[in-house]
């Protein structure tokens, strides 16, 4: 394996003006003709300079780093992709780390990107508290994506969970319905502990009664939708309305009610959140919260870029950013 040596040698220059060029300082510092040798050397020679060997002369490593806790979730999966079209034109790129909604697996991600000297950390859906966030101690710049930054010195962008899930419950209310189940996320997860009792609030303030038996713990996965509908529907006294804490989770409702020819909207409707893509193909569409995930992500990368790039982070001021979501009425309710 060629090195920098190597390619000093045969472009018959030092190997401080190898390291010169391959670090982009060359401009006004080198001939056109040293330029050309030094190529041609790394050519011929198949020479790779090691992105890490460099990057920490000069401190940086180019790369982000992003914590998901599920990457089966297309929710997600369409927030890292926000993110990569924010990062584009930037130098930078990305490294994704999946704690599957385990905080043991949470913590050793945020250490293993700590350890790889990356320049900054997404957190998407974090689970562990805030507090034991800032106990870790990580020494680079952190933006929570989907959670609340709580007093942390840290940014944070979020959905409004609270309001997006009122106005759920609030539609089927509007529609006529009293017996309104919620297929929950995991009690993990904080999203899901805001969406369910956004549900409860909605069924309080409309003098609606709660029924221990409509409230099913799901995990987000559609496995875990259809089996929750299955319970719901062995009940005898059924719901007439579910509102479910994710789409992944409401189209494994659908599909449990489609092959039990349970008719929706007809003998029970159903909401879901987050509006993925999926939610508007199938039969019925899914009416749905939608969020804004492009501008969700878009805005944590472009704050995490602004923390990096901050040489006083001492003094700076973590920035909380709460967005609004929307409503998608379509034929399942």
């Amino acid at each position: 394996m060629a090195t920098i040596i190597d390619v000093a040698k045969l472009a018959g220059v030092s190997k401080t003006t190898v390291s010169r060029y391959l670090n982009g300082n060359d401009i006004g510092h080198m001939s056109d003709e040293t330029r050309k040798r030094i190529i041609a050397a790394i050519k011929e020679l198949d020479f790779n300079p090691s992105d890490i060997a460099r990057s920490l002369k000069r401190k940086s490593t180019n790369v982000i780093g992003i914590v998901i806790n599920d990457m089966t979730n297309p929710f997600f999966l369409n927030m890292i992709q926000g993110i990569e079209t924010e990062l584009k034109g930037t130098g930078y790129n990305f490294l994704i780390c999946n704690s599957d909604m385990d905080i043991k697996l949470e913590i050793g991600c945020l250490k293993m990107l700590e350890q790889k000297q990356i320049d900054g950390i997404i957190v998407i859906g974090l689970n562990m508290s805030v507090s034991h966030i800032k106990e870790l101690n990580i020494k680079i710049p952190i933006v929570l994506l989907e959670r609340d930054a709580g007093d942390s010195n840290l940014d944070s962008v979020r959905i409004d969970n609270r309001s997006g899930s009122y106005e759920a419950v609030k539609h089927l209310i509007d529609r006529g319905h009293k017996k309104i189940a919620h297929i929950s996320g995991p009690r993990l997860s904080t999203i899901a502990i805001e969406r369910h009792d956004a549900y409860i609030e909605c069924l309080t303030d409309y003098e609606i009664d709660l029924n221990p038996q409509y409230i099913v713990k799901g995990n987000y996965k559609m496995e875990s939708g259809y089996e929750s509908m299955k319970l719901l529907m062995e009940l005898q006294d059924k719901p007439t309305a579910v509102f479910c804490a994710n789409d992944n989770m409401a189209l494994g409702a659908l599909r449990y009610l489609i092959e039990k020819n349970i008719s929706v909207p007809g003998e029970i409707a159903l909401v879901g959140y987050d509006d993925i893509p999926v939610a508007q193909m199938v039969t019925p569409a899914l009416t749905t919260v939608r969020q804004p995930v492009m501008e969700l992500s878009m805005t944590a990368t472009r704050l995490l870029l602004k923390r990096i790039n901050t040489k006083d982070s001492e003094n700076y001021e973590s920035q909380s950013i709460v967005m609004e979501s929307d409503l998608i009425i379509r034929k399942s309710s």
